[in-house]
């Protein structure tokens, strides 16, 4: 099977942007002088995301003598970081929520394994001191968006693997899809995180989640996006027609000091996360 150089930017262009809310409600959150006030409003525009916020804050979770029906309010017990996570994970939604067939990825599939990829990377992030730890949940979140793109250059067919001229359960998938595509989900989805302009940490982590030797800005960023997608792929989480052949990086393992006790406990923590997520935002439901 062979593509066209035009099938990228088409591809690309058929993918939705960042919500505005989302944009503008990052941009308060990244620059100091904002105040919490200005972040409530531009998030009351999206009566989704209030109701969402107000739901979290007053879950079981977080357990508070009293409830809250402020947003505002809401925003100082949750705080920014993890504001800026629920606003990414809700608006991903959005989009990784759709099937992906060229993938085997039935609807939410993608959704959750990203949450889980979210998650464990921001775990990882916790233990080892990696900052800023919500741009690695950022990283983590998006780090698949590619497949998006590549499903649409193969018209969503789901043989189209097969269609390598060398054996696909013999080489990396990535392999596979620049054979056949001329790019892989990863390079895609840097391109499609920079049209977003998110930070070049987050660009990098997405370029090189199978290959994190290759960072050059932050190696244990990326490090930590390689490892929690290796986790989320171990526990079943979002496994499509690329399966299990994913190799751990030893440099990344290195660099992170992981061990195998660390990993259990990692997916056992996104497993969590996953099924609070769905709970939250009611994906799955």
């Amino acid at each position: 099977m062979e593509t066209s150089p035009i099938l990228l930017p088409t591809a690309l262009r058929q993918l939705p942007p960042l919500p505005q809310v989302l944009v503008r409600a990052l941009e308060l959150i990244q620059d100091p002088r904002s105040r919490r006030s200005e972040l409530a409003h531009v998030l009351s525009l999206d009566q989704g995301m209030t109701g969402l916020f107000l739901r979290m804050v007053n879950s079981a979770y977080y357990g508070l003598p009293r409830r809250i029906a402020s947003l505002d309010e809401a925003i100082g017990y949750l705080g920014y970081e993890t504001v800026q996570e629920v606003i990414f994970a809700a608006s991903a939604s959005k989009i990784l929520s759709r099937a992906v067939p060229a993938y085997r990825l039935e609807r939410t599939a993608l959704w959750r394994h990203s949450v889980a990829v979210a998650a464990g990377s921001e775990r990882v992030a916790q233990r080892r001191l990696i900052t800023p730890r919500s741009e690695v949940y950022v990283a983590g979140l998006l780090h698949d968006v590619g497949k998006l793109a590549i499903d649409l250059m193969v018209k969503h067919q789901t043989e189209w693997a097969g269609k390598s001229e060398r054996d696909p359960e013999n080489v990396a998938w990535t392999e596979v899809e620049r054979q056949i595509t001329g790019h892989d989900h990863a390079e895609v989805g840097a391109v499609i995180v920079r049209s977003w302009n998110l930070p070049d940490r987050v660009v990098e982590a997405v370029a090189y989640h199978h290959s994190p030797a290759k960072a050059q800005t932050d190696l244990r960023f990326t490090s930590a996006v390689h490892v929690a997608n290796a986790a989320a792929l171990m526990a079943g989480i979002g496994i499509g027609v690329d399966g299990l052949r994913y190799t751990l990086d030893e440099i990344a393992i290195k660099q992170l000091d992981w061990t195998e006790s660390d990993m259990t406990s990692l997916i056992a923590d996104m497993q969590n996360a996953v099924s609070q997520a769905e709970e939250i935002i009611g994906l799955g439901v």
